[in-house]
């Protein structure tokens, strides 16, 4: 069931991939992005999109995993207390 699991996960990433490459060479417009400091590289239009995709998805996994290592310790530190107050009993 592992080796099922691995292999829809494994076609679902290429899957991905093909759809964001051909995305990138579909969009094949040079575009230059001005930053507040700095400007980038001209890079295909769908390239700079794919590389901002990218930049969300990693910032919303690791706000996502902040949260929940606050609510991971909150448990941890209200388990504790309760075992306290149980021994105490």
């Amino acid at each position: 069931m592992r080796a099922i699991w691995l292999f829809f996960k494994f076609l679902i990433i290429l899957a991905v991939a093909i759809v964001g490459a051909s995305f990138a060479i579909n969009n094949g417009q040079l575009v230059a992005v001005d930053f507040v400091l700095l400007s980038g590289p001209s890079l295909s239009m769908g390239l700079w999109l794919l590389l901002f995709l990218a930049a969300g998805v990693c910032l919303g996994i690791l706000a996502s995993s902040a949260l929940l290592w606050s609510y991971r310790r909150k448990i941890s530190l209200r388990d504790k207390k309760d075992q306290l107050n149980h021994d105490s009993l």
